[in-house]
C-alpha cells in the first residue's frame, strides 16, 4: 500500500521536488490499487509525500458537464479544494482556464503562477502549477494539477508527467473494466437465483439435463410430481423413472431434437411415481446450446395430466353408454350442466368425437361456434338463464380442416324431482348441406358464375345504395366500364375454357389493382364495371383507369401459352355525368365504345359529344350490315413496282365503301366496326373473290399474270372456315394459287404462335403466297420468322416515311431488309413517296415498293392501263 500523506513542510523550507521518487511511487500505487478512486487518491498523496509537491489534486467532469469536480486531493488545503469552481470550458478572465484547456486538449501545460489560488499564493509565494491529462478510453479524461515551490518546469518534466498520465489512464480503464466485470458476475448470479426462484413457483414441472440425459436441474414441481421431497437432488438418469418402452420413445424424441434442432411440444409420456403408480404427462423438449452453438443439453416443461386423462376416460365410458341409445338417430344428443357447460354429446357418426373435443366442458359461446345471424350471445344466454326452452337456433363453426359447418340446436331445461334446475338437454342437427345450398343459390343470383364477382344485378343494387349516400354527404364517385380487347379471338382460338380462365384472371387483376372499398363486377362476356368510391375529380378517375390499363399489359398464362390482351375503359362521374343508375351506366358504356374507336388500350371519360358519336356509330353499323347486299363495296388496286427493273410486278387490293346516306366512308372508320361486329368475315370473303375474279379478267384481256395481294383481318385469320373459303374462291375463279398473295399482320401470330403456324402451313399447302404486313410495328421477334413459311416481308410505311433523313428509321429499315434477304424473302417497302426514299431502298437492295411516288390505288380499268404501259415478263 502507498503510505499515507505526510504533513506539508513549512513554507519557509520549501520541499525539493523529486520526480523520480514520485514516478516510482505511482508505479507502486498502480500495482496495488483495487479501485479507481483509491488509485486517484494514492496518486495525489504520492505527489506530495514522495514527489515533494506542495499540493496535488485531480478534477474530472461531474454530472453537470459544464464543471470539473475535485475527485481526489492531497497537500495544501486538500479538504477545502472542493470550494473551488473549475469550468470545463476555457473562457477569458478565468484564472483556472489552463485546467480546462488541458482537459479538452489532453496535453499537459505549465508552469502557471498561483494567482488563481490566493490562499496558496499567501502560503507559498513562488508556487507554480502545471496540469497533466489522465487520458482514458472507457471513461472521460481527468486532469492532475500539481503545485511545486521553486522547482523548474520544463518540457522534459511535462513529457515525463504526461507519459505517467497515460499509464494512470490505462490503469484506470483496467480497474473500471474489472469493476464492471465483477458487477456483471454479481448480476448474473442474482439473475440465476431469480430464475431458479421463478421456476420453483410454477405449477408445471421443469427439467434440465445434459446431452447424456443426466439431470442438471429440476424445479420443486418436478419433485412433487414424482413424489420426491422439495430440494431433494435427483441424480440418476430420468429414464429409470420410466417403463422401458416409454424410455425408448422419449429417447427417440430427444434424439430427433438433437439431430434437427427443432423443439417438440405436446409429447405424451409416462413416468413412474416414487410409490410405483404411473404419472401421465404432456411434455416438451428444447435443445440447449453453449455460446458457440454446440449442443450441451435439453430443457423442457412437463405437465401432470393424469387426472385429466382419468376424467377423459370416464367421459368416454359415459359416452359409450349413451351412444347405444342414440345410434339410431342422425341427430346429436347433448346435455349441459347448471353452468351451461356441455357435459355430454352423443351421435352415431364416428366424427362426433372431433366435435366433442370442441364442445365438451365449456359453454357453447366459448367454443369456435357463432350464431349464424351474426348476433351476440347475450340474448341466447339470457334465455338459458331464464331456463326457457328453445327451438331451431342455427349456429355455424369451422372444422379443423377449415370447412364450415352449420347446426340447428333445440333444447329444454332439466329439473330434478324437487323441481330444481339441473341443466339442459336437447338435440343438434347438422344442416350444412341445406345452408350451403341456400347460400349457393343466393350467391349465384348475385354473382357471375364464371368469375365469382358481383353480376349486373348485384352491381346495380350496390350502385343504387351508393347514389343516396353520395348525395347525402356531397361526395363524388365514378363508374368505369371495362372491355377486354381481343377476348373473342382468344376464346375462339383456345376455347371457352381458356376464355373463362382469362376472365377470371382479368377480374382478379382488376380487383388487386383497386382499393378494398371499390367494387368490381362482371356484367357479361368480356365486360366488367367498376365502382370507384369517393373520388375527388376526373383526374383521380383517370389515374385509376391508367393503373387498370397497365395491369392488363402483363401477359396472361393460358393453357401453356402467354396471351396478351389490352383493355378499353370508359368512365362516368357522379353527379357530373348522371345522377341515377341508368344514366351513369349508359354514359360509361358510351365512353367505352369511344375508347375502342380510338385504338383500344385507351381510357375515355364521358362528355356530351359522345352521345352523338354513339349515334353515328350505330348508324354506321346499321348501314354496314346491308352494304354487301347493296353492292356498295369496290376494290382499288395499288401497283407494286420492281425496284431493279422498274416494271409492275404485283398489286394490292384495297377495299373502298361508298354509301348513299354516309357518302365515302374511309376504311379506317368502317374496318374497326366490321371487326367488332364480325361483318369483316363475309366482307373479307367478298374481297377475296372479287380480287381473284379481277386478276383472271386481266389475264383474259391479254395482260401478263401478276400477284394480287389481299389483306386478311385477325377475325378472318382465326375463322374456322377460312381454308374452305380460299379453296372455294380459287376453284370458282380459276386463278392459279401462286398468283394470290395473302397479307397477315405480325400481331396475328404472336399471341398463339403454335396455332398461327398450323394455320399458315395449311394456307401455304393450298399453293398461295404469304406476306407479313406492317412488319416491325408489333411484338414479334425477328427470330420467329424462320418458323413460318413466309414469302414476302413488307416494311411498314412508318419506317419508310423518314428513311432518307432519320438515322433510327434508316437503321430499322436496313435491318428489316437484311433480315428478309438472309431468310430468302422478297422485301416490299410501303408508302414510298419521294425519290430519296426510293434511292435509299435501291441502295439497300430492297426488292419492291408501293406508294404514291409511282401510283395511288386506282380502279381496275386505270390499273389495267398502268399494267399495259409497264408490263413485264410473267413472274416466276
Amino acid at each position: 500500500m502507498v503510505p499515507p500523506a505526510q504533513a506539508v513542510p513549512p513554507a519557509d523550507t520549501p520541499p525539493r521536488v523529486s520526480l523520480d521518487g514520485f514516478l516510482d511511487a505511482v508505479e507502486d500505487a498502480i500495482a496495488v490499487a483495487s479501485a479507481a478512486p483509491q488509485l486517484l487518491q494514492h496518486l495525489c498523496e504520492c505527489a506530495v509525500t514522495r514527489g515533494g509537491f506542495v499540493s496535488a489534486f485531480i478534477v474530472s467532469p461531474n454530472a453537470n458537464v459544464g464543471w470539473l469536480a475535485v475527485e481526489a486531493a492531497a497537500g495544501f488545503q486538500a479538504a477545502r479544494l472542493g470550494e473551488i469552481r473549475f469550468l470545463a470550458k476555457e473562457i477569458p478572465g478565468d484564472p483556472w482556464g489552463w485546467v480546462a484547456r488541458t482537459w479538452r486538449s489532453g496535453a499537459g501545460c505549465g508552469p502557471h503562477a498561483a494567482t488563481a489560488w490566493p490562499a496558496l499564493k499567501a502560503h507559498a509565494p513562488d508556487a507554480t502549477g502545471l496540469a497533466v491529462a489522465l487520458r482514458r478510453h472507457h471513461a472521460p479524461t481527468s486532469v492532475l494539477v500539481l503545485w511545486s515551490e521553486g522547482a523548474p518546469c520544463d518540457a522534459v518534466l511535462l513529457a515525463r508527467l504526461q507519459r505517467m498520465g497515460g499509464l494512470v489512464g490505462v490503469a484506470l480503464d483496467k480497474l473500471l473494466l474489472e469493476a464492471e466485470r465483477a458487477a456483471s458476475g454479481q448480476e448474473a448470479r442474482q439473475a440465476e437465483e431469480k430464475y431458479r426462484a421463478i421456476l420453483d413457483t410454477i405449477e408445471d414441472a421443469y427439467y434440465e439435463v445434459d446431452v447424456r440425459g443426466k439431470p442438471v436441474y429440476h424445479n420443486a414441481a418436478f419433485n412433487r410430481m414424482l413424489g420426491y421431497e422439495p430440494g431433494e437432488m435427483i441424480t440418476s438418469d430420468n429414464r429409470v423413472r420410466q417403463t422401458p418402452d416409454m424410455a425408448a420413445r422419449v429417447f427417440k424424441a430427444f434424439n430427433e431434437v438433437y439431430l434437427t434442432g427443432v423443439s417438440r411440444r405436446n409429447e405424451e409420456w409416462e413416468y413412474v411415481h416414487r410409490k410405483g403408480h404411473r404419472v401421465q404427462v404432456e411434455g416438451s423438449v428444447q435443445l440447449v446450446r453453449d455460446p458457440h452453438g454446440r449442443p450441451v443439453g435439453f430443457r423442457g416443461i412437463l405437465r401432470d395430466v393424469t387426472e385429466r386423462r382419468r376424467i377423459e376416460a370416464e367421459l368416454r365410458e359415459s359416452e359409450a353408454r349413451f351412444r347405444a341409445l342414440t345410434s339410431i338417430s342422425s341427430d346429436w344428443y347433448w346435455e349441459q350442466d347448471v353452468s351451461h357447460r356441455l357435459v355430454r354429446m352423443e351421435n352415431r357418426h364416428a366424427r362426433t368425437d372431433a366435435f366433442q373435443q370442441t364442445f365438451i366442458g365449456r359453454p357453447i359461446w366459448e367454443s369456435q361456434v357463432n350464431l349464424h345471424d351474426g348476433s351476440s350471445w347475450e340474448a341466447y344466454r339470457a334465455m338459458l338463464d331464464a331456463h326457457q326452452p328453445f327451438r331451431e337456433v342455427v349456429m355455424q363453426g369451422t372444422l379443423p380442416s377449415g370447412k364450415t359447418f352449420y347446426i340447428s340446436v333445440s333444447g329444454e331445461p332439466i329439473r330434478d324431482a324437487a323441481g330444481r334446475f339441473t341443466g339442459y338437454r336437447g338435440v343438434t342437427r347438422e344442416i350444412t348441406a341445406q345452408m350451403l345450398a341456400e347460400a349457393r343459390a343466393q350467391h349465384m343470383a348475385s354473382h357471375s358464375s364464371v368469375t365469382g364477382l358481383p353480376n349486373r344485378a348485384m352491381f346495380g343494387h350496390l350502385l343504387s345504395l351508393a347514389i343516396p349516400t353520395a348525395r347525402r354527404y356531397a361526395r363524388q364517385f365514378a363508374v368505369l366500364h371495362v372491355g377486354l380487347d381481343r377476348f373473342r379471338a382468344i376464346n375462339d382460338s383456345l376455347g371457352h375454357a381458356a376464355g373463362d380462365q382469362l376472365l377470371q384472371a382479368a377480374g382478379q387483376r382488376l380487383r388487386d389493382t383497386l382499393r378494398a372499398s371499390d367494387v368490381v363486377a362482371h356484367v357479361g362476356g368480356d365486360e366488367f364495371v367498376v365502382l370507384l368510391q369517393e373520388v375527388e375529380d376526373a383526374a383521380q378517375v383517370a389515374r385509376a383507369a391508367r393503373k387498370l390499363l397497365s395491369a392488363m399489359l402483363t401477359p396472361f398464362p393460358l393453357l401453356g401459352f402467354e396471351c396478351r390482351v389490352t383493355a378499353s375503359i370508359g368512365g362516368a362521374l357522379y353527379p357530373v355525368h348522371g345522377e341515377d343508375e341508368t344514366s351513369l351506366l349508359q354514359h360509361a358504356d358510351a365512353a367505352l365504345y369511344q375508347a375502342k374507336d380510338e385504338g383500344r388500350n385507351v381510357f375515355q371519360i364521358y362528355d356530351d359529344a359522345l352521345d352523338s358519336r354513339s349515334l353515328e356509330r350505330l348508324a354506321l353499323e346499321a348501314q354496314l350490315r346491308g352494304a354487301l347486299e347493296r353492292q356498295e363495296f369496290t376494290l382499288h388496286y395499288q401497283p407494286k413496282v420492281d425496284l431493279r427493273l422498274g416494271h409492275i410486278c404485283g398489286a394490292e387490293a384495297l377495299l373502298r365503301w361508298h354509301n348513299a346516306a354516309l357518302g365515302h366512308v374511309p376504311p379506317a372508320t368502317f374496318i374497326p366496326v366490321a371487326e367488332a361486329t364480325g361483318l369483316i368475315v363475309p366482307i373479307g370473303a367478298w374481297v377475296l373473290r372479287e380480287a381473284c375474279t379481277q386478276a383472271m379478267a386481266w389475264q383474259r384481256d391479254g395482260l401478263p399474270p401478276l400477284h394480287v395481294a389481299v389483306n386478311v383481318s385477325a377475325r378472318q385469320f382465326h375463322d374456322q372456315h377460312l381454308l374452305e373459303t380460299l379453296q372455294s374462291v380459287l376453284a370458282e375463279t380459276g386463278l392459279a394459287p401462286q398468283y394470290l398473295e395473302l397479307e397477315i399482320t405480325e400481331g396475328m401470330i404472336v399471341h398463339d404462335v403454335e396455332r398461327a403456324r398450323r394455320q399458315i402451313e395449311a394456307m401455304k399447302a393450298l399453293g398461295v403466297r404469304l406476306a407479313i404486313d406492317d412488319f416491325g410495328t408489333g411484338y414479334s421477334s425477328f427470330g420467329q420468322l424462320k418458323n413460318f413459311p413466309i414469302d414476302t416481308l413488307k416494311v411498314d410505311r412508318s419506317f419508310v416515311r423518314e428513311v432518307a433523313s432519320h438515322p433510327d428509321d434508316q437503321a430499322i429499315a436496313s435491318a428489316i431488309i437484311s433480315l428478309g434477304k438472309m431468310l430468302n424473302l422478297r422485301v416490299v417497302a410501303e408508302g414510298v413517296e419521294t425519290e430519296a426514299q426510293r434511292d435509299f431502298l435501291v441502295a439497300r437492295d430492297c426488292d419492291e415498293m408501293q406508294g404514291y411516288l409511282f401510283s395511288r390505288p386506282v380502279e381496275p380499268g386505270a390499273f389495267a392501263a398502268l399494267l399495259q404501259a409497264h408490263a413485264a415478263a410473267p413472274p416466276a
